[in-house]
């Protein structure tokens, strides 16, 4: 099925299920299909007059506890009420605001950013059969905005996937959406229709969304935090391809661990602190070297989380995720938002391992953090480092003690 809505010739698609569990037997695997759907722009949709919305039905059918059934559908009969009445559910869009009487209202200010947009993107108007070469991209219009001061409305920089969901939603159609229920002119839309399909036209010539690539696990994912700012360092892959003299392709993927806070372009002025930055292997590495020269008094110190503590971190990363599908199945954030902690529960999970030794056996972990095995280092890194500390030229390694 993922197959048909991708390449040269995919198209928007809407999937009929007759319910979440032809989709997943678990909420997990719901949620992470529902995401991988979201990204290739194919909406999900139930037949299930009750239960429409996949996330919503996924909740009761696929069990994750936590509400009684009287409870759990009264509040569903409430939210598809106000739905069908195009009502705001949660948090309003970009460019809109909830008005007095419960609908959406064009947001002074941020509707005219929307406009500004959608019309750079498209570009100048083309021939029907012509190609749509369309405007500047998502990241030099993210540019744009942030040169100017201009910031969403959690107060951030614009970002290229922030702009992507713009020119994605169809609410600026004055088209309502929302948990099954659809309703056409239900509110004063920001864009023409000419200008959101000649938008639609040049992503399809650009670079088709792919399949993100099953990478190894970064080994210090979760641990490394920027010294500037206390933010955890995120694992990045970045792809290089190019030609060679004798007309032959080549290419090469650099890794590499980031603050989320850094701004390459603002701190390449003298004297602006810079948040971490780090080659995967030259981190990697620096960190392997201060454990390798720790002694027998901080050996003797250390307190390896394996075992139960590592089961209740678990526990506790299903718990956040549990929360959190609440949370979007009534109506309080959107599908994208389940994407960080299910990525933690993901990571809390690989790092246990299939088995665990008691007791706890330090220098077999110090063997395996140095080793190739990456899930083995992996584990073994989440159960003796605390953190890792880094800075534009530091790194401290703390040890759980």
């Amino acid at each position: 099925m993922i197959a048909s809505f991708k390449g040269a010739n995919a198209r928007l698609a809407l999937v009929i299920v007759p319910d979440a569990s032809h989709l997943a037997e678990d909420i997990e695997t719901l949620v992470t299909r529902l995401l991988e759907l979201e990204r290739l722009g194919t909406e999900v949709r139930c037949t299930d007059p009750n239960r429409p919305d996949a996330l919503q039905s996924g909740e009761e059918l696929l069990g994750l506890g936590g509400r009684s059934p009287q409870r759990q559908a009264r509040i569903r009969d409430a939210i598809v009420a106000k739905a069908s009445r195009g009502e705001v559910l949660g948090r309003t869009p970009f460019g809109y605001e909830a008005g007095t009487d419960g609908l959406l209202k064009p947001a002074e200010g941020e509707s005219e950013i929307v406009r500004e947009i959608f019309e750079t993107y498209a570009g100048p108007w083309h021939a029907e059969n012509s190609k749509p070469l369309g405007g500047p991209g998502l990241r030099a219009i993210a540019r744009s905005l942030n040169d100017r001061g201009l910031l969403t409305r959690t107060g951030r920089p614009w970002s290229a996937l922030a702009v992507s969901g713009i020119l994605k939603n169809r609410t600026y159609l004055g088209t309502y959406t929302r948990y099954g229920v659809r309703i056409a002119g239900s509110h004063e839309p920001l864009i023409d229709r000419e200008i959101f399909n000649r938008a639609d036209a040049v992503t399809k010539t650009r670079k088709p969304v792919r399949r993100r690539a099953t990478e190894p696990p970064y080994l210090l994912g979760g641990i490394a935090r920027c010294d500037l700012c206390g933010r955890g360092l995120s694992g990045l892959t970045r792809r290089r391809a190019w030609k060679r003299v004798d007309g032959t392709s080549a290419s090469k993927s650099y890794r590499y661990y980031e603050c989320p806070s850094r701004d390459a372009r603002n701190e390449r002025e003298v004297g602006v602190s810079r948040h971490s930055s780090w080659h995967a292997d030259e981190l990697e590495k620096a960190v392997i070297e201060q454990v390798q020269r720790w002694g027998l008094r901080i050996k003797k110190k250390l307190r390896p989380v394996v075992g139960d503590t590592l089961a209740e971190e678990i526990s506790e990363a299903e718990r956040e995720f549990s929360r959190a599908v609440r949370s979007v199945a009534s109506a309080y954030g959107t599908l994208n938002d389940l994407a960080a902690p299910l990525e933690r529960l993901e990571q809390a999970r690989a790092s246990i391992g299939s088995e665990n030794v008691e007791p706890v056996d330090v220098e077999k972990l110090l063997t395996e953090i140095q080793g190739t095995d990456v899930a083995l280092a992996k584990a073994a890194a989440s159960s003796l480092l605390e953190r890792v500390i880094t800075g534009e030229d530091s790194v401290e390694v703390i040890p759980r003690t």
